[in-house]
């Protein structure tokens, strides 16, 4: 269907709800998964869509009874993106454990998929300014507290890249932003990356003087509302020219040759529900993120530098 295994189900479970009835009947098949079928409401729902379908464009829709089987994903990742993530997910397909399901949804979303049961891991790189720390305040905000584990990951280097030119100021750029001289690509609400950058732009527009709350960030940034998935794509829109200025990490404006003005270090971790801690291939996956081979991987990357304590289970606790 070209959609996510996680988005077909997520429809079906809205449609069921909305009706107050079951349309399918599935079955898990054992260790690789099952099949599935249409219950008599669902033959019914279907019918109905034939015949609007058929009266509203006048054409033939044709229904064949198909032998369907659901192959379900042996790990499913919702989180934010990472290159390096990429990387791990590519260790695990060469070990065997090929059907991987990811979702680039930003860190607040997959927090929310674990909260939901939708997912196994996600990856998240949240700063809270109250606390100035990553990650762990931001369980107890998704009922997560007790309920799942952080698993230690890696630092990445983040940062404003623009194609300014040299010479150009971290100053010149907020007031260049501020004042509407420059156009913005914003990354996805929910994303880390934008928690952090909504929260710097506010309290380095009071160091210069300019008092701007974060609801003011729409009115007073031209192409805040241009939001996009992954660090690449900030990258891709800068260096089309399509922005001027965005927030990623060092790793990806060196690969699309911007200027690249850092700000901090930031801890990009793994959160676990602890049942799904037992799970193959989840246990695979914290084997992998703690192998030597990612451990050199990460260390050879620009911008990037393992956690002290890389693969180490962390237990939130109330």
């Amino acid at each position: 269907l070209g959609i996510p295994y996680s988005r077909a189900w997520e429809t079906i479970a809205k449609i069921e709800r909305i009706l107050g009835v079951r349309i399918i009947e599935a079955k898990r098949g054992g260790k690789r998964g099952g099949g599935t079928r249409l219950t008599d409401n669902g033959r019914n729902l279907l019918q109905k869509y034939v015949e609007f379908f058929e009266k509203l464009t006048r054409a033939r829709f044709d229904v064949k009874e198909v032998d369907f089987s659901i192959r379900l994903p042996d790990l499913v990742y919702m989180g934010s993106h990472d290159p390096a993530v990429e990387y791990l997910m590519g260790l695990l397909r060469d070990v065997g454990i090929s059907e991987i399901e990811v979702l680039w949804v930003g860190s607040g979303c997959g927090l929310a998929a674990l909260t939901l049961g939708e997912a196994d891991i996600a990856g998240v790189h949240l700063y809270d300014p109250g606390t100035n720390e990553y990650n762990i305040p931001y369980l107890g905000r998704y009922w997560l507290v007790d309920y799942a584990v952080v698993i230690r990951g890696y630092m990445r280097e983040l940062g404003i890249v623009h194609r300014l030119g040299e010479g150009i100021t971290l100053n010149d750029i907020l007031e260049g932003l501020l004042k509407g001289r420059l156009r913005y690509v914003n990354r996805n609400r929910g994303s880390g990356t934008r928690i952090f950058a909504d929260h710097f732009i506010v309290e380095q527009a009071a160091k210069l003087g300019l008092s701007i709350r974060l609801g003011d960030l729409k009115s007073k940034i031209k192409g805040y509302d241009v939001e996009v998935a992954t660090h690449r794509d900030v990258a891709s829109a800068i260096a089309r020219g399509d922005a001027d200025v965005g927030f990623t990490i060092r790793l990806v404006a060196e690969g699309y040759g911007l200027n690249f003005i850092p700000i901090m270090w930031e801890y990009f971790d793994f959160i676990v529900p602890r049942n799904r801690l037992d799970k193959s291939s989840v246990r695979a996956f914290i084997e992998m993120l703690r192998s030597s081979k990612f451990r050199s991987y990460i260390e050879k990357l620009p911008g990037y530098k393992p956690h002290p304590e890389l693969g180490s289970i962390v237990s939130v606790t109330k």
